[in-house]
């Protein structure tokens, strides 16, 4: 069967009178997966895959008989199949639903920066990125440690996509993503049953550019939590000054920053305008916050929006106090305001302690090593999640102990107002496993501080 392609989608979305504009997303994917295991302490491929795969998303919008209203859909079309019945079925969908109307730019952008989003060397060759990795990967499992490395999987993709709307304007990009996961386990002889006692830990991490990838101090890391897993002791309940990592800080400000979006105040959920505090009372290391479209081999990084709009660095928070708010064309549309931008990747600027100076700020710190899984929400600012493994400074006693098992909870509201931030400065990057190596969905990225100081966290044993 012949496939259609994107110029045939276009004509006939052009020749259809109940529609009224598109937004068409095309993306090839390739990626590559390599799976590992420990076999005789050496390293061991047990899988190994190289997929090429490519996806269309259109959203397609209709004109309906009331003024100011119109229908929309958006739909994943499949190019082994017939098209036009596929259009039929997602034009009469669009039809049935009614919503507020809003128009793509008319002005298209000129000059479109050119921005570092795909690391050479991937985009290049894959395959050679794979055979390095993985040699870099066996000097490190062949590291004589005390634990067992268990396994370890190495995604690495690159994404080619272009954006055509019906305004005309056609925009190519590209952007390689790199996962990593390991897991290293610990035994010893137990004092009281005869099976040994065992606890496992799992690590895993992002990465936009291969420079952003600190792989040996990744499998160290992973190694010397789990040979510090079994000397743990539960925490003991109260409120704790609470020491957090980067990838805490990725995701607690990304649901925040959603409080500062227009789409939550034309959704009427939780918004902060400017003028007003993002903390209410803060008192600490007060917060400055941007969205940066443009840093180099950002998870978030794009010159264009999916509507179409330029995007270029946003100040949001200045010393606390929210400045501007992030709003793309559909909802500028809606709102009556300016256009701005709507995505990029989370900038917080730093603070002025080490991470050390971090550890003595109070009687007793405790730093979480390690979330269960950490449950955020974006519209209460509320946190909670069981602690993995945590480190318990004990400053009066000059001690340091590991901790696990418990639960913490706080939220930004509170436990930010005397927040301390670290002065090292890291680059972070997230996608959501399920369609991060084969979808178009975006990244969270973050440049900021590698750890802060959160006061009075509740602890509960």
């Amino acid at each position: 069967m012949n496939r259609w392609n994107l110029d045939q989608l276009k004509a006939r979305l052009q020749q259809r009178k109940e529609v009224k504009g598109w937004i068409i997303s095309q993306e090839h994917t390739h990626r590559r997966e390599r799976y590992f295991l420990g076999e005789s302490k050496n390293l061991a491929i047990d899988q190994d895959r190289d997929v090429r795969s490519e996806s269309i998303t259109a959203r397609i919008f209709v004109k309906l008989p009331t003024v100011g209203r119109q229908g929309e859909i958006s739909k994943k079309l499949f190019l082994r199949l017939p098209l036009d019945p596929q259009l039929d079925a997602a034009i009469q969908s669009a039809l049935q639903t009614d919503h507020q109307a809003w128009e793509l730019p008319v002005k298209l952008e000129a000059a479109v920066p050119q921005l570092s989003t795909t690391d050479p060397r991937m985009a290049e060759d894959l395959e050679s990125v794979v055979q390095k990795l993985t040699q870099r990967i066996s000097l490190a499992v062949n590291k004589a440690r005390e634990t067992t490395f268990n396994s370890a999987e190495l995604f690495l993709s690159t994404h080619d996509r272009e954006l055509h709307l019906s305004n005309g304007l056609v925009h190519r990009t590209s952007q390689s993503r790199i996962y990593l996961e390991t897991a290293y386990s610990y035994a010893r002889k137990s004092e009281t049953s005869p099976i040994a006692d065992s606890d496992e830990y799992l690590k895993t991490m992002w990465s936009v550019s291969l420079d952003d990838l600190p792989l040996e101090e990744f499998f160290d890391e992973a190694s010397d939590r789990a040979r510090h897993s079994l000397d743990v002791l539960r925490p003991v309940s109260g409120n704790f000054a609470v020491i957090v990592d980067s990838d805490v800080l990725l995701n607690l400000f990304h649901g925040q920053i959603n409080q500062l979006s227009a789409v939550n105040a034309y959704n009427q959920l939780p918004f902060v305008k400017p003028g007003d505090a993002l903390i209410p009372e803060a008192q600490g290391d007060l917060l400055t916050i941007s969205l940066d479209p443009s840093l180099s081999f950002g998870a978030d990084t794009l010159a264009i929006s999916d509507q179409g709009v330029l995007q270029e660095p946003l100040l949001l928070v200045k010393e606390n106090q929210v400045v501007s708010t992030a709003t793309e064309k559909q909802y500028a549309d809606y709102l009556k305001k300016e256009v701005t931008t709507s995505r990029g990747n989370i900038l917080v600027a730093p603070g002025k302690l080490s991470h050390k100076e971090l550890t003595e700020q109070a009687p007793a710190v405790l730093e979480v090593l390690q979330f269960s899984g950490l449950f955020s929400d974006s519209n209460t600012g509320t946190f909670s999640s069981e602690i993995r493994l945590a480190k318990l400074y004990d400053n009066k006693k000059k001690t340091v102990t590991y901790i696990k098992g418990g639960s913490l909870s706080g939220s930004i509201r509170e436990n930010f107002k005397n927040l301390r931030l670290s002065n090292q400065l890291v680059k972070r990057a997230h996608f959501e496993n399920s369609e991060a190596m084969g979808g178009s969905n975006s990244g969270t990225g973050y440049h900021g501080p590698q750890y802060a100081l959160l006061s009075d966290v509740s602890i509960v044993s």
